[in-house]
């Protein structure tokens, strides 16, 4: 493929991404009904107006890109069907707000964080990453974590600490879930020597939730906790999108590559503590 075809895709890609879908069908029609042998300049008068300058600007190099590649009809079909499949992946995409506390007196329709995580878990086929800062009190989520994992799913857990914390969370995350469980998936944590520091020379928290379920991420302000999915106040968002997910399982997976996440080889034991409340 030549540079000026390459360059001529990324335009009609940036272009698809920005049009409404009325012009687009209008550039895609005149570009067909107009002769073949008229002029770039002629065809960019013709094109329907529009007030986006970055739409009239990518709309504009595309034609005169496309003058010595292909004819008007073939560009407006080039337009037409690449337009369509980004219809199309937008169609599939899928963004969602999640919640747990108080219900508004709108009744705004949100499912609940938790209900969404163990939807997610029970139907997971192949991975499942959660990290959280606190977990306590869960035993339906293990329930559902311990199933997913009797059924081949690949589970890690990215935790913090009372150690690596330096006393900061005072009840290890990691004691929420079943010693026989924890000793058949991988458990990761942020080294102490790894975190900044603050004035008073406190190191960085583990402070993330998120959870990535096969093709979905949720991320939210909820810990895994009792508390966080019954009684506070916490608001999320479930995203089902493959750049998104790409770009979030990449961050995670260069945070172990680089060390700064490591995974537990030897897990303490499990300890029953006093209850936990966030």
């Amino acid at each position: 493929m030549t540079n000026v075809r390459k360059d001529l895709f990324v335009l009609i890609d940036k272009l698809v991404k920005k049009a409404p879908v009325d012009w687009m069908n209008a550039v895609c029609e005149t570009l067909r009904s107009i002769d073949a042998d008229a002029s770039s300049d002629r065809i960019i008068k013709k094109l329907p107006s529009t007030n986006n300058t970055d739409l009239s600007f990518l709309v504009g190099e595309t034609v005169r890109m496309a003058s010595n590649t292909m004819s008007w009809e073939a560009l407006s079909w080039a337009l037409d069907s690449s337009f369509e499949v980004y219809q199309q992946t937008l169609a599939s995409q899928r963004i969602e707000l999640l919640w747990s506390g108080p219900t508004p007196v709108a009744q705004i329709p949100a499912r609940r964080i938790d209900q969404a995580l163990y939807d997610l878990i029970a139907a997971a086929k192949s991975e499942i990453l959660l990290v959280t800062f606190a977990a306590s009190k869960i035993q339906r989520l293990v329930s559902e974590l311990v199933n997913a994992r009797q059924r081949g799913v690949k589970i890690r857990l990215i935790l913090e600490f009372e150690q690596s914390s330096e006393g900061q969370l005072s009840y290890d995350a990691l004691k929420a879930f079943p010693e026989t469980f924890v000793q058949n998936i991988e458990v990761y944590c942020w080294p102490v020597e790894k975190r900044y520091r603050n004035q008073a020379g406190r190191p960085g928290k583990l402070h993330a939730k998120l959870a990535i379920v096969d093709d979905t991420v949720l991320i939210s302000s909820a810990n895994l906790t009792d508390d966080a999915f019954n009684r506070n106040l916490e608001v999320g968002v479930m995203i089902q999108n493959n750049e998104f997910l790409i770009n979030t399982k990449n961050y995670i997976g260069s945070l172990i590559s680089c060390g700064i996440l490591s995974r537990l080889t030897t897990m303490v034991p499990i300890v029953l503590a006093p209850n936990h409340t966030e």
